[in-house]
């Protein structure tokens, strides 16, 4: 079974996947723009720390470069005699020329408890001009000296941002440091819980659209449901006041083929019905002429040539009788009326009496087997037609000798018609096509009977009509061919 491909779901699958495509790159641009912030605003914050402890520190560091300026101008004014005339006070004054070179503070360690998550990755270096240490964070790195400004460094396993500040005029170097990977996570933390509940939402969001898309195309599927319940000979316009304008085409296009399609078939059966009732006339005169003639010869070889030139027109005038048939059965005349039953055991009466006289010609013993009533909804005219040409073919497809039997019955999902015969049968392969018109099976010519090929395609017509199914199986005796009808209930 071919597959048909799903407009809902086309469009569901195209939407989800236009809106992932755009969570996709907006995925990307949140990504890019926390990349950015968080670099603008951590590199911003490092050059500020580097500032403030800058000017913390540069001030102990002049002030010791201004007491070991003083020292050494006491120092020459006492000049060598006089430091050597006051030994404690050369001590002092020497100490103080070098203290400004040498002093080292200690930066207090932070305890577990109070070290902030990202405070784990700040690192702090300063030092005097000489290049020597005089203030350094415990988990900060080995940090070589670098020109004033930003630098990324791979210190040890990580790698650092790197922020450096000097002071000219006394050569004082400050250094602050931060891990990259504090940023990248930062980053991703930033993104993740930004996007996270737009990917939660996507179930809910195809729902939605599946629900939304479903009712936007509610009209489409009224629009193919009123077409789907259609009979096969409805073809009436479909009404397209409240379609869609993306539909309203299809459904006008549609309209004007179904009213093409309504003026062809309606063309075909006048032509049908009028060409029928114009040959039975000329049919019935020639009839008259051959048997007149037939009377008046007794030459068996012109008797012969008359009597198959009967033949001819009879099977013509049965043609003729079975196109007028099968026109009114195509004909949009015939209504089953809702309201409208009848007896089908009563039919089956009439028209097993009006073909017993040509039974009996052929030796064929046609019998009747309804026993009670059985009310079916339906055309009276309609139904003899079908029957009667049910019993017409089981009566000439019937060997000589052979039996008919037109049974009725009622069952608990309805009524039922059944035409059981003693005939040759139909093959299996065969019985499908035998509905169709003008098909003839292959038993005709064995049996050297012919018929028009019209007589099952009418049966089918008024089954069609009634709502009724048709059956082919064995006949009578597990021979020859059995046709039930069964009909739904009243």
């Amino acid at each position: 079974m071919k597959h048909h491909p799903s407009i809902r779901r086309r469009l569901l699958a195209m939407l989800v996947s236009a809106i992932l495509a755009v969570w996709l790159v907006a995925l990307l641009l949140v990504h890019q723009v926390a990349q950015h912030e968080v670099k603008e605003v951590f590199d911003a914050d490092l050059a500020r720390s580097a500032r403030i402890l800058q000017t913390i520190l540069l001030h102990e560091v002049v002030e010791e470069q201004q007491m070991a300026s003083k020292a050494l101008e006491v120092a020459d004014e006492l000049g060598e005699d006089g430091l050597r005339a006051y030994p404690v006070l050369a001590g002092l004054l020497r100490q103080y020329a070098d203290r400004g070179s040498r002093e080292r503070l200690e930066f207090a360690r932070a305890t577990e408890d109070v070290q902030p998550h990202y405070g784990a990755g700040l690192a702090f270096v300063a030092r005097y001009g000489d290049g020597s240490e005089m203030l350094r964070d415990h988990s900060a790195p080995d940090i070589p000296p670098q020109p004033d400004g930003f630098a990324v460094l791979e210190l040890g396993d990580e790698q650092w941002r790197i922020f450096t500040l000097s002071d000219r005029p006394t050569g004082f170097v400050v250094q602050v440091g931060e891990m990259l990977r504090f940023r990248d996570e930062l980053v991703r933390y930033i993104t993740r819980n930004t996007l996270a509940p737009l990917l939660l939402a996507v179930p809910v969001l195809a729902l939605l659209i599946w629900a939304g898309v479903g009712r936007a195309m509610a009209p489409l599927q009224r629009v193919a449901e009123q077409v789907s319940r259609r009979a096969p000979d409805a073809l009436q316009p479909i009404d397209a006041a409240d379609t869609p304008r993306e539909i309203h085409g299809l459904a006008v296009a549609l309209n004007r083929l179904l009213g093409r399609v309504d003026a062809a078939i309606s063309r075909e059966r006048l032509f049908t019905a009028d060409a029928a009732h114009e040959l039975r006339t000329p049919l019935a005169g020639l009839k008259t002429h051959l048997q007149v003639a037939r009377s008046q010869t007794a030459e068996p070889a012109m008797r012969k040539t008359l009597d198959q030139a009967l033949d001819g027109v009879n099977r013509a005038t049965h043609s003729v009788e079975q196109l007028l048939l099968l026109a009114r059965a195509d004909s949009t005349q015939i209504q089953v009326r809702g309201d409208a039953t009848v007896n089908l055991r009563d039919i089956v009466v009439q028209v097993v009496s009006a073909l017993s006289q040509q039974a009996f010609e052929r030796g064929i013993d046609l019998g009747v087997d309804a026993p009670v009533d059985v009310m079916v909804r339906g055309d009276l005219a309609a139904l003899q037609m079908m029957i009667r040409n049910l019993v017409d073919n089981a009566v000439r497809y019937t060997p000589v000798g052979g039996k008919v039997t037109v049974g009725v019955g009622a069952a608990e999902n309805g009524a039922w018609l059944e035409v059981a015969d003693s005939g040759p049968g139909i093959a299996v392969a065969d019985r499908e096509r035998v509905f169709d018109r003008f098909h003839r099976g292959r038993g005709e010519q064995a049996m050297g009977t012919t018929g028009s090929g019209l007589g099952l395609s009418i049966v089918k017509r008024v089954a069609v009509m009634h709502g009724a199914s048709i059956e082919m199986g064995s006949g009578l005796n597990g021979g020859g061919l059995g046709v039930r009808v069964r009909f739904p209930q009243p």
